[in-house]
């Protein structure tokens, strides 16, 4: 007897578990205590933030708010205040820069600022949000120095990407500029690239946009690379980076 009750018990316990787990989805967070409910202003147009960024965006706060303050971003310096960070609920996990304010993921580049300063419509932000994350596109851009040499990239980005980037400042920061930069233009302001070496690289993502494979082998890309090199620039091209 004994043996049979703790037996149903243990099972009902593992039925309210599933159910739980089965209703956990479909819980709605705006009803949770201590939830702001947003309403957006009549006629706001604004794109939702997803992709594989946000995973980098949540694990590095301070190191974002940095890259996109020393990027030409300005927000306010709270340094002076020095208050302890506020741990962010899971239902409102983005940490605003001064660390008092948590917003819902939902809220980040959705057209109006929730922010004290704004940062999260952030153009920079939201632009490298749509992109593919720097972590792959810098390893994207090294495996073809790997595999073709250190000077290689002149034929992407023209004379300054000799020695593996270091005269545009490095691998990571031709990642960065790729990821935050709205369109080939402001990109090529960043780096300071001449205007002949931009309208080359706007030549690429051209024909590449339109199914010209050539052009990628007239640059020695090798067939075993061609997939990867058109699936990378297709994704900027997909998100604006021609406009």
């Amino acid at each position: 007897m004994g043996r049979h009750s703790s037996s149903s018990v243990s099972q009902g316990s593992a039925l309210v578990l599933v159910l739980l787990a089965a209703t956990a989805s479909a819980i709605d967070i705006s009803r949770l205590p201590g939830h702001r409910h947003y309403t957006k202003r009549s006629g706001e147009v604004g794109s939702r933030l997803n992709g594989p960024y946000l995973l980098y965006l949540l694990n590095n706060p301070d190191n974002m708010h940095a890259a996109y303050g020393g990027y030409g971003y300005k927000h306010h310096d709270y340094s002076h205040q020095a208050p302890a960070e506020r741990e962010c609920m899971a239902y409102e996990p983005f940490r605003c820069p001064g660390g008092q304010v948590c917003i819902s993921i939902q809220y980040l580049c959705d057209g109006a600022p929730d922010c004290p300063d704004g940062y999260d419509e952030n153009p920079k932000l939201c632009t490298a949000a749509k992109r593919p994350p720097v972590e792959e596109t810098a390893s994207f851009l090294q495996s073809l120095l790997a595999s073709h040499g250190p000077n290689y990239l002149e034929k992407l980005f023209g004379s300054k990407a000799r020695n593996a980037l270091q005269p545009l400042g490095g691998v990571e920061a031709v990642a960065v500029a790729l990821s935050e930069s709205q369109t080939i233009d402001s990109f090529g302001d960043t780096l300071h690239l001449m205007r002949s070496d931009v309208e080359h690289l706007r030549s690429v993502f051209m024909a590449v946009e339109n199914g010209d494979i050539g052009m990628l082998k007239s640059l020695g890309i090798k067939d075993s690379e061609l997939g990867d090199v058109k699936f990378f620039l297709e994704k900027l091209v997909n998100t604006g980076f021609l406009d």
